[in-house]
């Protein structure tokens, strides 16, 4: 009976718990606001990064993004990762190397609970727009999909992709019998992996996750647009990065 009602409370989204009270001072936050989504695709590159940190625009990155902290100086509003097998992977090097508030998501609390903000996260077989990340967010296949939702919360109106290449190599005759798989080459950090395997992306489940996002956000007056130098994602409006920078400079 305890469990029915905790579990029901979680689902209206009643602030009972520590990380949903912490959750509440984000909520529209940045409203209005403009926000850049930095992913770590291979066509990612030093001088980008520069030109967008002098825009002085809220900036989400993901998961490893700290190993480029030793070749430039970047400062990311925050940090997310939502990846259960890259956190048990990497928990520690987050935690320490992380830049910004750092978010982490996962469906269960985690062994430390302290030095980030945790998130719920709730998987379905079909994607569904958290407006409320005090009951769940839901992954849709990738973290970029999990911070637009953290963004929307946050009160960000338009948001713009970057980094989002949208495309994976996998090495031949890599996988495991668990269905992780090995292959490097897929972002523009090296090593970004150490060697460790991972799950393949959905990439079906992703491109119908961006294409709910982009309905519901055009659909309430504010952009969701593609600047990445390379992307197959499909959908999402495109815009050159160069034109983008520009219109802010200018703006």
């Amino acid at each position: 009976m305890l469990n029915f009602l905790y579990n029901l409370m979680l689902e209206t989204g009643v602030p009972i718990q520590r990380w949903q009270k912490d959750l509440i001072k984000f909520k529209d936050i940045h409203k209005g606001k403009t926000c850049v989504l930095i992913g770590n695709g291979p066509s990612v590159n030093y001088h980008d990064l520069v030109q967008l940190e002098q825009l002085n625009l809220i900036t989400f990155v993901f998961n490893r993004f700290h190993k480029v902290y030793d070749e430039i100086e970047f400062e990311p509003t925050y940090t997310l990762s939502i990846d259960p097998s890259f956190i048990d992977d990497f928990f520690e090097e987050l935690l320490k190397n992380s830049k910004g508030t750092l978010f982490i998501g996962h469906h269960q609390y985690l062994s430390k609970m302290q030095g980030f903000n945790w998130l719920r996260v709730k998987d379905t077989e079909v994607f569904k727009f958290s407006k409320n990340p005090l009951k769940s967010i839901s992954p849709g296949g990738s973290v970029v999909v999990a911070a637009i939702q953290l963004a929307y919360y946050m009160g960000c109106k338009d948001i713009y992709l970057y980094g989002i290449d949208h495309s994976f190599h996998i090495a031949n005759n890599a996988e495991n019998t668990n269905g992780k798989v090995q292959g490097e080459g897929n972002h523009f950090i090296k090593n970004y992996r150490s060697n460790k395997a991972w799950f393949p992306p959905d990439t079906a489940k992703i491109e119908e996750s961006f294409i709910t996002c982009l309905n519901l956000i055009n659909g309430e007056g504010g952009k969701l647009i593609n600047i990445s130098r390379q992307s197959k994602l499909p959908t999402i409006p495109r815009m050159n990065f160069i034109d983008f920078i520009q219109s802010y400079k200018n703006g």
